[in-house]
């Protein structure tokens, strides 16, 4: 079920568009993308930053017999900013190539060079979600596993891990995430748009004049068809124990089968790491070897797949856990490095 309100918007709600243009774009971030369909959108309340206020404590409440005064008490409020980040890319194509078959056949030929473009950004996005760090670049937002990164006790979020016992650096992990205005969310600057912006510099099949280099290295000009993508990204976790991260699943030990991590044990203790169940929209993301692997020992389990079921969501057939559906995410990676 999307966010509703007049701030939020998902990938998945852009899709279904009346403007035709925004809405083959976003169906094609979505395919390669899949918590597009989930992240809900709004924008900064500050311009290029977004502020939140985090209660840390609540007020202290008193036992009092009648006409006994109490002090006055208050919650601890903590403001946190948040930032986003952007990046882009430019798709230029030869008036030559994209009048091949026929004038008629230009929109089609500059849409299959902007697939490439938009798919790129799909897989880009979701690598920033999951694994962005401004430690290896100052231009890029922390994902979640920036967030959720250590199992020292000094850190509130280690709370939220699990370590399900792999070592070495062919681990996996499995993320379950409550999407909400009250837990987690993303942003994008405010006067601009969620997700991916495209700037057509060619709109109605105009032609720009490109810079290029023949093949003796000397630079000219050719004309043809140009567009710009932007994608713009934030993550704002507001309460970090909306979201759990199993972490340390041993790949090779999942695809031979021995030792391997009992993933539907290590995912019923996930969902009791959920704050509050209520609190916003529940999503499991795994890659397809924990896909497989959760499929092939739900098979051994009794009770109905031990809480795997494939259910009717947002009227299509989606895998299902423990009432919240499993969405496929093959930018998680199978080369983790152990979390401590």
């Amino acid at each position: 079920m999307a966010i509703k309100g007049n701030r939020f918007v998902t990938l998945a709600e852009v899709a279904k568009s009346k403007d035709k243009q925004i809405g083959k774009v976003a169906e094609v971030l979505v395919q390669y993308n899949a918590m597009l369909n989930d992240i809900p959108y709004q924008e900064m309340n500050d311009g290029t930053i977004h502020r939140e206020d985090i209660r840390s404590s609540l007020p202290e409440v008193y036992y009092r017999k009648a006409n006994q005064p109490i002090p006055a008490s208050k919650s601890q409020i903590e403001e946190r900013t948040f930032t986003a980040t952007e990046f882009t890319s430019k798709s230029q194509i030869d008036r030559d190539v994209a009048d091949r078959g026929g004038k008629d056949r230009i929109a089609y030929n500059r849409w299959v060079q902007a697939t490439g473009h938009l798919q790129s950004h799909a897989l880009e996005h979701a690598a920033l979600v999951l694994y962005g760090s401004p430690a290896q670049s100052n231009r890029k937002t922390a994902g979640f596993f920036d967030i959720y990164s250590t199992l020292a006790t000094s850190e509130e979020t280690s709370k939220q891990i699990i370590d399900a016992g792999g070592t070495g650096t062919d681990n996996t992990s499995i993320l379950k995430v409550h999407w909400g205005e009250r837990s987690i969310f993303g942003v994008y600057p405010k006067g601009t748009q969620a997700g991916l912006r495209r700037i057509d510099h060619s709109a109605g099949g105009k032609t720009v004049k490109i810079p290029g280099y023949d093949e003796n290295g000397q630079l000219g000009d050719f004309w043809g068809y140009e567009e710009e993508f932007m994608t713009t990204h934030g993550l704002v976790v507001k309460d970090f124990r909306q979201a759990v991260r199993i972490a340390n699943i041993d790949v090779s030990n999942l695809i031979t089968g021995t030792g391997a991590a009992d993933l539907i044990d290590l995912m019923i203790s996930a969902d009791y790491k959920i704050d509050s169940q209520e609190n916003g929209m529940g999503v499991w993301y795994v890659n397809r070897t924990i896909e497989a692997s959760l499929h092939k020992q739900a098979l051994t389990k009794v009770g109905q797949g031990a809480g795997l079921t494939f259910d009717n969501y947002q009227g299509k057939r989606v895998l299902m856990f423990l009432g919240s559906p499993v969405r496929r995410m093959d930018a998680l990676l199978t080369s983790e490095a152990r979390v401590v």
